[in-house]
């Protein structure tokens, strides 16, 4: 099994091969897919055509098949996602919707790993006391 993705929502996977799909949505109104790496620390980020973000624009992100927002309650900066890896372990994914924002949580067992040159910019605490 390889690792995959989940919405928190409808528990549907949102990954494929290594890519994890997404919509999005800016402050503007544009909508369209995100792509994303799944490997923790990759911040490679696609965008469909007609969804164009400049570097520091928060782009909401949202589940494709349920269309739930995935952003958290306590920072709408971050969205977050299940992870379940080759062993069928669980962990909960938390990583910024500020695109060139580059940090990534991982909460597996109540311990925080870190990702990102820019992972000081939110409380790893918080995530570990919400689960």
């Amino acid at each position: 099994m390889s690792i995959k993705y989940i919405c928190p929502k409808c528990n549907n996977s949102v990954s494929i091969d290594d890519q994890i799909i997404l919509t999005g949505k800016t402050k503007t109104g544009l909508k369209g897919l995100v792509i994303l790496k799944s490997k923790l620390g990759d911040y490679t980020t696609r965008f469909s055509d007609d969804l164009q973000i400049v570097e520091g624009n928060k782009v909401t992100l949202s589940c494709p098949i349920c269309h739930a927002c995935l952003a958290t309650r306590k920072d709408k900066n971050l969205a977050h996602l299940k992870m379940i890896n080759e062993d069928n372990k669980e962990s909960t994914i938390f990583f910024s919707q500020v695109y060139g924002e580059k940090c990534t949580y991982k909460i597996e067992d109540k311990e925080v790993i870190s990702f990102g040159k820019d992972k000081e910019h939110y409380r790893p605490d918080w995530f570990v006391e919400n689960l």
